[in-house]
């Protein structure tokens, strides 16, 4: 949890008092999910579904160019008869952009 914090913040650390705060919530939220009712916490779930998937079908159209572009590059390597290796240059991406998949 705090990796994905930090990758939020811009690669900083959150603060000692903020990641208090977070947790304290986080706890309150379980205890609150395991008090009330079997409905509510499904009906809660599901609105949270929802909502997740409004905020990632944008995302993903976003990036569908930059997948299918690599596709592209993977089966024409596989064409090739090569073992398929991740360039960025490749498919016209930075390298410094794409740190997280050396």
């Amino acid at each position: 949890m705090d990796n994905a914090l930090a990758y939020l913040n811009g690669k900083k650390t959150p603060s000692d008092t903020f990641m208090r705060i977070f947790r304290i919530i986080c706890a309150v939220v379980v205890f609150l999910g395991a008090i009330i009712s079997m409905d509510a916490a499904w009906a809660l779930a599901d609105i949270t579904m929802g909502l997740m998937c409004l905020i990632n079908l944008p995302c993903c159209a976003a990036l569908s160019g930059v997948a299918v572009k690599a596709l592209r590059d993977y089966e024409r390597q596989k064409k090739e008869g090569k073992n398929p290796q991740f360039h960025a240059a490749d498919i016209g991406l930075d390298e410094a952009d794409v740190e997280f998949w050396k």
